[in-house]
């Protein structure tokens, strides 16, 4: 070998040995914080939901009712639809309407600012979102409308549209127009504040993600000085069984908190809670809002079409 002596060969192969040792030592103590943040919890229960997953869900499930309550009393009613259009785009639009809204309990201030000076104790409200996804079931486009019930002209609406990595909002409420255009990612998960969440396949506990929230309530407060997305952190902590349809269900608990760089509240009370069964299935979620908590509770099926017929008949 090159003329190398029997005890020069071995000591170089000794030699190689323990360079090749180093080498994996040093390479897996600098990759054991990628392995133990990233890669291990990953592995150990899945990757969290990905719009793929909740929009084909949504075009399983077409229609999806839902009972809206105030401190255990019955204020309105939600209609989750789904259809898909041309070129296999996907629109889920939430319907939610509410008979008696006790705006002196739920909103801030300024809601009472834009609805009159002196706000009734009691309130009539619609809102109205629509989600466009494209043929890789990823959000595109989307609008909410809040206007009262059995007018065409809303009094606050708000649009987005995803391009190129970036978010063009809108936002427009009386002679009050912001726009604003903020990075995006297309699997990022968004929704508006009180839009319910009908499906969250394939769960596991402690699988954690983060969602971007709009709140069209808190206008133009929230635009003033400060980003008009809210990040909120969400986290699957365990089972628990509730009563639905007067039947016993084990489901999985989503729980909410704000962001911890964004609230101080963050370790406080949960921002919202969600129960979802074995099947991916929303049965019940509930969203701290004001001085107490909006409770959606998913109809039967009889009690959705129901829903259907009556808004099939309005329009």
């Amino acid at each position: 070998m090159l003329g190398w002596k029997p005890e020069e060969v071995s000591y170089h192969m000794y030699f190689s040995r323990k360079y090749l040792v180093g080498i994996c030592v040093f390479w897996l103590g600098t990759m054991g914080w990628l392995v133990k943040e990233k890669i291990v919890p990953t592995l150990l229960v899945g990757t969290p939901p990905r719009y793929s997953e909740i929009v084909e869900g949504y075009r399983q499930s077409r229609a999806v009712g839902w009972t809206i309550q105030w401190r255990d009393r019955d204020i309105g009613w939600a209609l989750t639809r789904t259809e898909i259009l041309g070129e296999d785009l996907t629109e889920v639009k939430n319907v939610i309407q509410f008979r008696e809204l006790p705006i002196h309990e739920i909103f801030p201030v300024i809601w009472q600012v834009l609805a009159s000076e002196s706000p009734p104790a009691k309130l009539r409200l619609r809102v109205e979102t629509t989600l466009l996804f494209d043929p890789l079931k990823r959000l595109s486009s989307f609008q909410t409308r809040l206007k009262t019930p059995g007018s065409n002209e809303p009094f606050v609406v708000v649009r987005g549209n995803i391009d190129k990595g970036q978010l063009q909002l809108s936002i427009q409420s009386g002679t009050f127009v912001y726009d604003t255009e903020i990075p995006f990612q297309s699997n990022t998960l968004l929704t508006d504040s009180f839009s319910p969440q009908a499906t969250l396949p394939n769960l596991r506990e402690g699988q954690k993600w983060t969602i971007e929230v709009y709140s069209p309530f808190q206008i133009p407060r929230q635009t003033v000085g400060s980003r008009p997305l809210e990040v909120v952190h969400a986290e699957v902590q365990g089972r628990e069984v509730i009563f639905w349809q007067q039947q016993p269900r084990m489901c999985w608990l989503v729980v909410y908190k704000n962001d911890p760089a964004e609230s101080t509240n963050s370790r406080g009370e949960p921002r919202g809670r969600v129960w979802v069964d074995a099947n991916g299935l929303v049965l019940k979620q509930e969203a701290k809002v004001g001085g107490g908590k909006i409770v959606l509770v998913r109809l039967g099926e009889k009690e959705t079409a129901r829903l259907v017929s009556r808004l099939n008949a309005e329009s």
